[in-house]
């Protein structure tokens, strides 16, 4: 799994090396996972699924700042998965 950054509340976000379309990221930390659709190139960054005790507020927190990473986020993507 490579960890593409480290979300300002201490998740990783990161692509897995062994995954299948659609493009996407998984955010992991503190008993919680979430995954979430890039859309690449350019977003939008959706929503897939969560499991954990997240909040709707940090969901879209986290969210917002892995579209701020898109570009980052699916040059990983493609460099793993092509």
């Amino acid at each position: 799994m490579a960890t593409v950054f480290t979300s300002r509340r201490r998740y990783r976000v990161a692509v897995n090396s062994n995954d299948h379309p659609p493009a996407h990221v998984h955010a992991f930390g503190k008993g919680c996972e979430a995954r979430f659709k890039l859309n690449c190139p350019d977003g939008p960054v959706e929503l897939w699924d969560a499991s954990g005790d997240w909040t709707l507020k940090h969901l879209n927190e986290l969210g917002s700042e892995i579209a701020v990473e898109i570009k980052e986020c699916c040059k990983v993507w493609s460099e793993i998965h092509g």
